[in-house]
This record gives C-alpha cells, structure tokens and sequence, in this order.
C-alpha cells in the first residue's frame, strides 16, 4: 500500500502528522519517540515534510536502493504502538509509532518504506 502523508512543525516546535479526518485530540497527532527525529531528518525545510510510504508484509531491498528509509517492524502490540528498527539513514537507529498508525494503516505493518516527495520521480 502507497501513501502520501504530510506532516507539520507547529508553534510548540513539536511535529504532527496532517490527518483532516483525525476524530480525537490533536496532541494524539505528535510525532515522539524517534519519529519526530525521522520528520527533521526527511525535511527540506525543518518546518515540513512530505513523504511517500509504502507498507509491507515482506522486506523489499529494492526500496532501499531507491534511497527509501526502511523500518523493520521488532515488536508491537495492540495498543501501545510498535518499534521499528530504521535503516537507510544516518542518525537514527530506532524509533516507536503510536497506535495512530491504526488508524492510517489499520494495523502496525512489518515493513515501511518511506522517502521524501521531492526525491519521488
């Protein structure tokens, strides 16, 4: 599955992702943990990024030759998000998303690959 997903820096100097359709409180929308560490990195200007997602059952070593960031699922669990190991970048070793990716992707899949719009040809 392929997605574009957008997030923001806002005045807190936190990063969200942008879901117009997001039902519950925008704070539940921060990227933590090491995601908000991916946003900086993936930014062109250090105040937004967009990125291509790709999501997988099975690992694909095309995507990281195509310069995508690749997270491989470790551990998850229904209601206290997943850990992904990242590979394919300098400066970020791991990091944990919030059972929000439930509700993008319906389930914590074992393997994102995700680049910037302004590298997708």
């Amino acid at each position: 599955m392929t997605k574009n997903l957008k997030f923001k820096k806002e005045s807190d100097n936190k990063w969200y992702i942008d879901l117009p359709n997001w039902p519950f409180a925008h704070h539940n929308l921060m990227m933590v943990a090491g995601a908000d560490k991916l946003c900086a990195l993936l930014s062109d200007d250090g105040e937004n990024t967009s990125v291509e997602v790709v999501t997988s059952s099975d690992y694909d070593d095309t995507y990281k030759q195509q310069g995508y960031v690749v997270l491989r699922r470790t551990e998850w669990g229904l209601t206290t998000g997943a850990y992904y190991d990242v590979e394919n970048i300098d400066g970020l070793k791991q990091l944990w998303l919030c059972p929000v990716t439930l509700f993008v992707y319906q389930k914590y899949p074992k393997f994102i690959y995700v680049r910037p719009m302004s590298e997708v040809a």
